[in-house]
This record gives structure tokens, sequence and C-alpha cells, in this order.
């Protein structure tokens, strides 16, 4: 009503209130869809969170291979924030669009149909947004390569050429959750402080944030700035150091923002925090 009658404050108000409501497996894909179709901004945080979250779960959920097309392709739309699941993105959108497919076929008297050419027409709005080259080679030559039709030979090389050339950052407490980043080649000066220190366990003594103990030289400016729905900024900190600190409580610009990191369920710091690259 708010939107046909344009009424904004109206509309504003019902964005507030689904922002903040609770978001789970049975209402998320059906709360994608209305975010998308009024153009709601204040959802979107809490949204892209919750995906991130539990993604292997959605994934798995009968809803997902059946849910409209706009609702996938908002879901991929988020796949570079998803940094954990770029071999799974592109499993669960071949999946959906095989399950397109069949239920085109189901539908059709056309006894030459072609599956693959309808399964490649599914997907062809959503392969731009899948970041081929941060997946594992492994995963590539068994997974990507056996479903080349999708792609032309000139397409299939270049995915195929330097893959993964990020570098994953994961940050795991004592209760054994994580929270993740990824690395371009670009920022090789953290590739390599992180490698200075991988493995080993954290120095914090604080509740709030992580550190280790670099006294790097912090570079300036920080390109990155802080946006809505992350919780959590892989960061230099004032005297060098390389950590983790929540975003809520960044609260002035002396933080060199190195990354964002996001957490596949609830992260708390703890003691004795470690630190991996892959």
């Amino acid at each position: 009503m708010a939107e046909f009658y344009q009424i904004e404050d109206l509309k504003e108000l019902c964005d507030k209130y689904l922002s903040k409501i609770e978001y789970n497996l049975s209402n998320v894909l059906q709360l994608i869809e209305t975010s998308s179709k009024y153009s709601l901004i204040q959802m979107n945080g809490p949204i892209q969170t919750f995906i991130f979250q539990n993604f292997a779960n959605l994934a798995k959920f009968d809803d997902f291979l059946n849910a409209d097309k706009s609702i996938i392709k908002e879901i991929v739309a988020m796949e570079s924030n998803l940094s954990k699941y770029h071999e799974l993105m592109f499993q669960c959108i071949y999946e959906w669009s095989e399950n397109q497919a069949i239920k085109k076929q189901q539908l059709s008297n056309d006894e030459t149909f072609n599956m693959k050419d309808a399964i490649k027409t599914e997907m062809q709005e959503l392969l731009p947004n899948i970041q081929f080259k941060k997946m594992k080679l492994t995963f590539l030559k068994d997974y990507i390569v056996p479903k080349g039709f999708l792609f032309t030979y000139v397409e299939l090389a270049d995915i195929l050429k330097n893959p993964n050339p990020d570098a994953r950052v994961t940050i795991s407490n004592s209760l054994g959750k994580s929270i993740y980043c990824d690395l371009s080649r670009k920022q090789n000066y953290e590739i390599e402080l992180i490698k200075s220190i991988n493995g080993r366990e954290s120095d914090n003594k604080h509740s709030v944030f992580i550190y280790w103990d670099t006294n790097c030289v912090k570079p300036t400016p920080c390109p990155l700035k802080k946006r809505d729905g992350v919780q959590w900024y892989l960061i230099y900190f004032d005297d060098g150091d390389i950590g983790v600190r929540q975003s809520s409580k960044l609260d002035h610009d002396s933080y060199f923002l190195i990354a964002e990191m996001f957490a596949e369920k609830d992260f708390d710091v703890t003691r004795n925090c470690k630190i991996k690259l892959e």
C-alpha cells in the first residue's frame, strides 16, 4: 500500500520493521523478493548476514531449488561477500538451473528437447557474478570442466588460468568458531605479514578485539570504507599490530581496514585465537 500510494514515510517504517524481524530458512527467500521488489534498503544488511551465516543450509532447503529466478539472482549478486562459498554457490545455481530445465522438459512435448541447452539458458544471467578465479583448481577440474558446455572454449580456458589467486585468512576462536576473508594478490604485503604469524595464537587480553604483535609499518591512506552489514574487519592498529575488531567498535579513522571478515556462525572474541593463511 505504501508503494502504491507513494507514501515514503510509511514505506521506510515497513523497511525498518522488516529489517529487525527474525530471519529463518522459511522466510528469507520471500523477504529477499520483497526487499528487491520494493527497493527496501535497511533489509539488505540483515539479509546478507543471514545468507552468509546460513548459506550451506539454505542451499539444501527444498524451497531454494524451486525459488523464482529473481530471488536466485539477488543471492548470486551477494556472491562476492560469500567468501567461503564460491564453489558451493556454483554447485547450487547449477542444481537450481537443472531443476528448472527438468520442469520445462516435463511440460514440453518436444521430443528433441536439449537438456544442456536448457540448463545453459537458465544460467546465462547468473554466471557473470560467479567468482571462478577464487575457486580451487581441483574443483575447477572435477566440477567445472565436465560442465564445459556452459562456456565457450575461450571462456573455459580463461577460467582455468591462474585459479584462486587470493589468499584466504581464517581466524578461529577457542570455541571452534571462525571468521574469514580473502586478500587479493595486490595485498602482497599483508599476505607476507600474515605468513609470518601463520598458526600463531593471538596476543589479545581484551574481549572486543584480537591482535597479533607485528610492529609493521601501517600504510596510508586506507582505501576500504566501513559498510553496513559487515560485523568484522581485519585491520592494522595504531601501533602497527594486525588484528580483528568489530565494526561497531571502529569509532575513529585511525584504524586501517584491510578486509571485510564474515562469520559462518556468531563469532566471539576469546583468548588463544589462531590465524591461518590458505
